[in-house]
């Protein structure tokens, strides 16, 4: 069982290693980038900008769901790599639907999985929260008309 939880929390780092250093260049290049979008503040931009950052976000948490399947298929944890796909993402996402289950002396990594995809959900919604925070602010900087953001908005 420790071999086991010491594979799951390895995975988990890199996961947690991936995300953290894909969010911080993505944020690197959205500070760089600041003077360029400030000057282009339109709904049509900030969507693009958003739907990027959704595409890549979505991105990233499959690739976290991957990187558990290839250790479920590397392991024959499962007969193949599309069973070990699905297990992941159903586990990652905590939907845990029961028709697929590991094997009993590695159930736990299930479990680590799915605890590691809620906390990597909650840090890209708060990356995303982030962004969308700095678009009101930019909004509000670009929009010379009085009065607080939330009006404008509504």
């Amino acid at each position: 069982m420790l071999k086991e939880l010491l594979i799951a929390f390895a995975i988990v780092g890199l996961c947690l290693a991936l995300h953290i250093t894909v969010m911080v260049k993505l944020a690197r290049w959205l500070m760089v980038r600041s003077r360029v979008l400030n000057k282009q503040a339109r709904i049509a931009n900030d969507t693009f900008l958003l739907m990027a950052v959704f595409a890549l976000i979505i991105f990233l948490h499959m690739a976290d769901s991957v990187i558990w399947a290839l250790l479920y298929y590397v392991r024959t944890l499962f007969s193949d790599f599309e069973t070990s796909l699905y297990f992941s993402l159903a586990s990652y996402t905590t939907i845990g639907y029961g028709d697929v289950v590991l094997p009993r002396s590695w159930r736990l990594l299930g479990t680590i999985e799915g605890i590691s995809g809620v906390l990597l959900c909650g840090l890209s919604t708060a990356f995303i929260f982030a962004i969308i925070n700095a678009l009101f602010r930019n909004r509000n900087v670009v929009d010379e008309s009085p009065g607080p953001v939330v009006s404008r908005v509504i």
